[in-house]
This record gives structure tokens, C-alpha cells and sequence, in this order.
């Protein structure tokens, strides 16, 4: 029979492991074996203490969380499944084959909201497409079946020529406010909270009243982050309009280069034009109302889009309004406003002859 005849502490690969936990156990072992008359060598102890503690450390850092990439990270689809992870000084996405990583030192911001969603995958797809072709009150009825709240977590950061980019994530309810401690305590950075002040602003000029028939011409443009004025918006949402006015306008065409807010390349390129969008207006509706009614709980946002030269001449002044009115989440919104915002700088310029 060996020295000791049972096993102290049985470790598994699902039993989580906490260091202190292990120390209490390890010391206990100790004691039982110094009363059995045995001596354990102090460096043989200390050795074991160290590498099971950096085991403990090292699983807790590798925790994987279930999440939906929304929009922000590069190279990755939109809606795209994933484990989010926090490691080494680095906030990690993994879908399949696809690995986006963003250093949180380069993080500048983080905030929380809520989302109501539907289940994704086959199940989510019937549910819908079952929902659209029944009967009204039987079919509204067939969403509400996968419907559940998650945590929306947003991450703000800048690339290394300065860009600034926001990353949006779908995670389990109760998760994101755990993300971001760790992000934290990882060298993330954020903006202090503070009351939204109350801003006079001039009063937009309605397209309508734009005198300016012919088209006017511009190689480059700067998109700038969204403001919220004196609108009290979730920051998810003016995040998702900055992400989807990058993505819209360049799959528009209208200008040769679309640089991010804050892109060091944009100061160097004649003709640069800057958009800058501000909330005027903004009404959160209800996911449920929409799909049980289809003519209630639309989620509306209007906002004031603005096209600036480099010397500041306002070029271009406008009221848009983006809506989500039947199937989708409140944050579709973002992406309608987007296109349409897209479509006016489309109608409106024409990329600069010679650049």
C-alpha cells in the first residue's frame, strides 16, 4: 500500500479549479501525512502549490463565453456565432476558422444595454418563416416561443492607424457586466460616466430646402461617431449607426477611400470631406408589439446628417429618420438609417475628377 491510500482530492476536466481551494486541500494532505510520520520535502510542497495555482489562473483566463457578433470587428460577419474569450492582455473572437483579436489596451470604451432576440439556426428560421405565412393571431403567436433577452456589450477601440472602430456583442443575460471586469482588469480603458448636457444646436436644414441641384464632388470621406445631443439613446445604438454608416458607404461606391473617425491616412488626402450625425430623435419600440400587431412598437431614430469640408463649410445638411416596424431586433433600426443616410450622400456627390 502507497503512502497515501485514498485520494485527497480527485481532479476531473470539468471540476473547476480555484487555488485557494487547492492550497486548503494540499496543506491538508500535509498534515495528514506529517501524522502518519512522513515528511514531505518543503520545495517538493512548494513546487506542487505553484504549478496547480498557475493551472487555476491559467483556466480561469481561458473561460470561453457564448456570443453573437452583431457588427465592429474585422474580418467578421455580421450575426456570426462565437466564444469570446479574455486572455493575455487581449479580447479574442473565434467562430469556426475565424479569429478577430483586439488588444484591450486599445480599448477606450465599454457599456452594457439589453436586447429581446430569437433563437438563431434552423429552429429561429422556422419559427419566423412559419410566423409570416399563418394566420395573424395564430402566427405572432409562434415568435414569442424563442424570444429571450440578452446582454448587448460594446467595445470601443482603435486600430493602429487611429480608426476608431466598436465592436458590438450578443452575450447570455448577466454575462456582459462580468466581460467587462475582466476587460478591466485586463488594461481596457473607459470614458467617465457623465450627465449628457443639454445642447442648443442650430436647426437642421430639411433636404428639401437644399438649394444646390448639381451634384457636388469630393474623393474622400470621414465618418465620425454619432452624437447623442440632448437624446437620451443606449450607446449600442449610436454605435451601430457609426458601424453600419462605415460599412453602407463603402459598399456604396459614391467615394474612392471611407475612412473611421480618427484614421491618421485621412489628414493627407485632398478633397476629404467629413459626415457628422447627430440623434434628434429617438423612440424605443417593442420587439413583441411589432410582431403580435405589426402596426405597433416601431423603434424610430431620427437624426441630423451634415457633410463638412476640411475648412468646416457645411456642404450638405439633412433630417433623416431610420425605423424597424415588423421582424427584427431594435437595433435593425441602425442599419435602415444607414442605408438611407448612404443613399443621400450617393444622390448628392459624385467622386472628384483627377483624385
Amino acid at each position: 500500500m502507497g503512502l497515501i491510500s485514498q485520494p485527497i482530492f480527485q481532479v476531473t476536466a470539468s471540476t473547476p479549479i480555484k487555488p485557494l481551494f487547492l492550497l486548503s486541500v494540499i496543506m491538508s494532505g500535509a498534515g495528514a501525512l506529517g501524522k502518519r510520520g512522513h515528511k514531505l520535502n518543503p520545495t517538493i510542497l512548494t513546487a506542487i502549490l505553484l504549478s496547480f495555482a498557475v493551472c487555476g489562473l491559467s483556466q480561469q483566463a481561458e473561460t470561453k463565453v457564448n456570443a453573437r457578433h452583431v457588427i465592429g470587428l474585422e474580418n467578421v460577419k455580421r450575426n456570426r456565432a462565437g466564444k469570446l474569450t479574455v486572455q493575455n492582455g487581449v479580447m479574442q473572437f473565434e467562430a469556426g476558422t475565424t479569429n478577430s483579436k483586439v488588444p484591450t489596451a486599445a480599448i477606450d470604451d465599454i457599456s452594457v444595454g439589453s436586447e429581446t432576440t430569437q433563437a438563431g439556426g434552423k429552429a429561429g428560421t422556422v419559427a419566423r418563416t412559419a410566423a409570416i405565412a399563418a394566420p395573424y393571431d395564430s402566427g405572432a403567436a409562434l415568435t414569442l416561443l424563442l424570444r429571450t433577452k440578452v446582454d448587448i456589450l460594446t467595445v470601443s477601440y482603435r486600430d493602429s492607424d487611429g480608426g476608431l472602430h466598436a465592436a458590438i456583442l450578443a452575450l447570455p443575460r448577466s454575462q456582459a457586466e462580468q466581460e467587462r471586469a475582466q476587460l478591466f482588469a485586463a488594461g481596457a480603458h473607459a470614458s467617465a460616466p457623465a450627465e449628457q448636457e443639454l445642447k442648443v444646436r442650430k436647426a437642421s436644414v430639411p433636404a428639401a430646402e437644399k438649394a444646390n441641384s448639381e451634384k457636388l464632388s469630393a474623393s474622400a470621406i470621414q465618418i465620425e461617431p454619432v452624437e447623442a445631443g440632448d437624446v437620451r439613446i443606449p450607446a449600442e445604438f449610436r454605435s451601430a449607426i457609426y458601424e453600419f454608416l462605415v460599412e453602407r458607404v463603402r459598399e456604396a461606391g459614391t467615394f474612392r477611400q471611407v475612412f473611421r473617425s480618427g484614421d491618421r491616412a485621412a489628414g493627407s488626402i485632398p478633397g476629404l470631406v467629413r459626415l457628422h450625425t447627430t440623434v434628434e430623435k429617438f423612440k424605443e419600440g417593442s420587439q413583441m408589439k411589432r410582431e403580435l400587431t405589426a402596426v405597433l412598437g416601431a423603434t424610430t431614430v431620427e437624426v441630423s446628417a451634415s457633410v463638412t469640408a476640411t475648412d468646416g463649410r457645411r456642404l450638405l445638411d439633412s433630417r433623416m429618420q431610420g425605423k424597424v416596424h415588423f421582424f427584427g431586433e431594435n437595433l435593425g433600426v441602425t442599419n435602415n438609417l444607414a442605408k438611407r443616410i448612404a443613399k443621400l450622400l450617393s444622390k448628392n456627390f459624385e467622386t472628384k475628377a483627377g483624385d
